[in-house]
């Protein structure tokens, strides 16, 4: 597969992407952050977002995008944080599945009064 010349999302730097957004030496650092994060989590169970960002010094937003790909989940590690719309429990992604439900709902509805038709998975 060729790959295409663009910037790192991370650190700007040109690369050759084959479809990831950030050069190898920022994945190679998020890889990093993640085992950081994880056994951070493991010791500190009941700790918030917050903490591992105080704790670690790591980026809110690179801490956020590892919970929210249910990546703590995928280690095992059972970490909840809240729903963006309702507050309730999740373990991935930014709403929890009755609020994606209505979300969802809302959109197809929208569509449908506007005529067009659009393919919600």
């Amino acid at each position: 597969m060729a790959g295409k010349l663009k910037n790192c999302r991370g650190c700007g730097k040109l690369f050759m992407s084959t479809g990831d957004p950030f050069c190898h030496d920022c994945l190679t650092k998020q890889s990093a952050d993640e085992e950081r994060i994880i056994e951070y989590v493991r010791k500190n169970p009941e700790c918030t977002v917050t903490d591992i960002v105080n704790a670690l010094g790591i980026a809110e937003g690179v801490v956020r995008r590892l919970v929210e790909r249910g990546r703590l989940f995928q280690a095992g590690i059972d970490y909840f944080y809240p729903c963006r719309l309702c507050g309730a429990p999740i373990v991935s992604g930014q709403y929890c599945r009755k609020c994606a439900g209505r979300l969802k709902s809302e959109i197809v509805d929208e569509q449908f009064k506007r005529g067009s038709k659009l393919d919600i998975q």
